[in-house]
C-alpha cells in the first residue's frame, strides 16, 4: 500500500505551533503597548494642568467600560452567558470593589509619583501578594521563600531611596493600590477553586464594571465632582482626550482578559518584568525624569528577588506539571481555561 500523503488538514496541524507562538507573540505586544500607552498617557492627563481628578478618571474609564458592555451584550454581538445573582454578590461585586479601588488608588498615586518610581514600588507586588497568601492559607508559607520576599523588599527600599522626588502619599496611595490588587486576586482564587464560573471578556465587562462604577459613584460625587464642575471651563478641552483613554482603557481590559487565559502565568510575568523595565526608561525620557545609581541599582536587586522567586515557582511546580502518559506539559493542556489560567496567576 502506497504511503499516504498528508492532508491539508494535517498540513494546518503542522503549521500550528508557529501559528500558536505567533498569535501569542501578537497578543503580548498588543498588551505590552497598550498598558504601557494607558499608564504614560494617564500620567500626562492627571496633570494639575489637564485633569487632576484621579477617582473621577476611574469612573469615567469604568462607566464606558460598562455601557460597552452593556450595549455588546443587549445587541447580541457575543453569546450571552447568565451569571447567577449568587455569584454576582459573592464574585463578582468584591472583585469590582477591589478593583475600583486599585485602579483610584493607582490613578491618585502618580499626582505625586513618577511613572518609573511607580513601577519600580510595583516591584513589592509578588511580597505583599506572599503576606496577603499566608494569611489567608492560598500560599505555603516557607523560610526559603520569605528569603527572596526580603531581597525583593531590600531591592525596593532601595530604590525609594535613591528617589530624588520621593512622597509619602504617593507611594501609600500605591501600597492602598497593592493591596487593592492582591486581595482581588486572592479572592478570585479562592472563589474560582468553589464555582464553575468561566465568563469571555466582554460579559466580564457586563457584569464587573457595573458594580465597579456603582462604588465609585460615592466617593466621586463627595470628593471631586464640585471641583469638577468648579474647573468645568478647562475640563471640556480635555473632552478628546477623556475619550480616547476611556476606549483604551476598554480594550485593554478585553485585551488583558484575553492574553491571561491563553498565556502561561510564567509568560505573562516575564513579559510584565521586561514592560516593567522598558516602561522606567520610557517615561523617563518622556517625563525629564532623573533616575538615579542607587535607585536603578535597588530595582535592579528587586528584579533579581523576582527572577529567583519564578525559578523557585517552576521549580515546585514541575513535578506535578507532567502527564506520565504523554509526557507533556500540563501547563499546556490548561492555557484553554481561563479559570486555571487566572489560578496560576495568583499562586506564581
Amino acid at each position: 500500500m502506497p504511503p499516504v500523503k498528508p492532508t491539508p488538514s494535517r498540513q494546518g496541524k503542522q503549521q500550528s505551533p508557529f501559528l500558536k507562538s505567533t498569535t501569542t507573540a501578537l497578543r503580548l505586544l498588543l498588551w505590552l503597548t497598550l498598558s504601557s500607552g494607558i499608564i504614560l498617557f494617564n500620567k500626562w492627563l492627571l496633570s494639575p494642568t489637564r485633569f487632576p481628578y484621579p477617582v473621577t478618571l476611574a469612573f469615567w474609564h469604568m462607566l464606558f467600560c460598562s455601557v460597552v458592555g452593556v450595549i455588546a451584550v443587549q445587541c447580541k454581538c457575543v453569546p450571552t452567558q447568565n451569571v447567577s445573582w449568587t455569584t454576582c454578590i459573592r464574585i463578582c461585586l468584591p472583585v469590582a470593589a477591589l478593583g475600583a479601588a486599585g485602579l483610584t488608588l493607582g490613578n491618585a498615586a502618580f499626582l505625586y509619583l513618577s511613572v518609573a518610581f511607580a513601577q519600580m514600588l510595583k516591584a513589592n507586588m509578588p511580597v505583599i501578594m506572599f503576606i496577603v497568601g499566608c494569611l489567608f492559607r492560598t500560599h505555603k508559607f516557607s523560610w526559603e521563600t520569605c528569603g527572596i520576599m526580603v531581597i525583593i523588599g531590600a531591592g525596593v527600599a532601595a530604590s525609594s531611596l535613591g528617589e530624588l522626588q520621593f512622597s509619602g502619599l504617593g507611594s501609600t496611595f500605591m501600597l492602598g493600590a497593592m493591596l487593592s490588587e492582591a486581595f482581588k486576586m486572592i479572592l478570585l482564587q479562592t472563589m474560582m477553586q468553589r464555582t464553575d464560573l468561566q465568563i469571555n471578556p466582554v460579559n466580564a465587562l457586563y457584569y464587573v464594571m457595573p458594580a465597579s462604577t456603582a462604588c465609585l459613584l460615592p466617593f466621586v460625587l463627595v470628593l471631586e465632582a464640585q471641583d469638577v464642575h468648579k474647573a468645568l471651563p478647562n475640563v471640556l478641552p480635555q473632552s478628546p482626550a477623556l475619550i480616547g483613554s476611556a476606549i483604551a482603557a476598554c480594550l485593554l481590559n478585553i485585551i488583558a482578559f484575553w492574553v491571561v487565559s491563553n498565556t502561561s502565568a510564567l509568560t505573562m510575568k516575564l513579559a510584565g518584568i521586561v514592560k516593567d523595565a522598558v516602561l522606567i526608561v520610557v517615561s523617563a525620557m518622556l517625563f525629564g525624569t532623573q533616575l538615579t545609581l542607587l535607585g536603578l541599582c535597588g530595582y535592579a536587586v528587586a528584579l533579581t528577588g523576582i527572577g529567583f522567586h519564578h525559578y523557585q515557582s517552576i521549580v515546585q511546580t514541575q513535578p506535578e506539571s507532567i502527564d506520565p502518559k504523554s509526557q507533556e506539559p500540563l501547563l499546556n493542556k490548561s492555557q484553554s481555561s481561563p479559570k486555571l489560567a487566572l489560578h496560576k496567576e495568583v499562586r506564581a
